[in-house]
């Protein structure tokens, strides 16, 4: 690509030049094609290292404030006593690519590829009719997934629950994580 060792290289943002130029339609150039694969791949592995530097408390940050939100949704779903106009049928959240991968190794459905333009998570709450069991579907992009310590697409609610508390974080215990990551931080550098 015509880099020195004295230039450091910023992949996300070549990354994310090269995925908006193809979405929008605009011309790319060439040589930055040619290294498409590349920027890609070193962009994952850029993100791995760092979910891999203390993984449990990185995911938290990056996705225990939305596992304690589903967390909660679920709960109250599922709660015969809530009452059926105050329960929703659909929730909807939006995020970027660079939150969807942690979200992906949390659940342990990372398939190693950054996730595509308009990429989508989707859960889906499901009761059996005669067992009144719960069970939790995910899907990425469309297609089922299996979420580790699960031992199907359908997952008993309770072994979903499990792996959400594994990162699930209250917006009190994010506040302290936070801090704590932070003067860990500080002392180290």
């Amino acid at each position: 690509m015509g880099i020195d060792g004295e230039n450091s290289v910023d992949f996300f943002l070549l990354h994310d030049n090269i995925r908006a130029e193809q979405v929008h339609n605009l011309p790319s150039c060439p040589v930055l094609k040619n290294f498409q694969q590349t920027v890609e791949r070193r962009s994952v592995d850029l993100v791995l290292f760092v979910l891999e530097d203390s993984t449990r408390k990185v995911l938290q940050m990056s996705v225990g404030l939305l596992f304690h939100t589903l967390q909660k949704n679920i709960t109250e779903a599922i709660d015969p006593s809530s009452p059926a106009e105050k329960a929703r049928k659909l929730i909807l959240y939006a995020c970027h690519d660079t939150t969807l991968i942690p979200l992906l190794v949390a659940l342990g459905t990372f398939d190693g590829k950054w996730p595509p333009y308009a990429a989508d998570v989707t859960l889906e709450l499901y009761q059996h009719r005669q067992s009144k069991e719960w069970f939790v579907r995910v899907s990425y992009r469309g297609e089922e997934q299996v979420v580790k310590g699960c031992k199907a697409g359908f997952c008993p609610l309770e072994e979903f629950l499990e792996v959400l508390s594994q990162y699930s974080v209250s917006p009190e215990e994010y506040n302290n994580l936070c801090s704590q990551m932070e003067e860990d931080w500080q002392t180290d550098s």
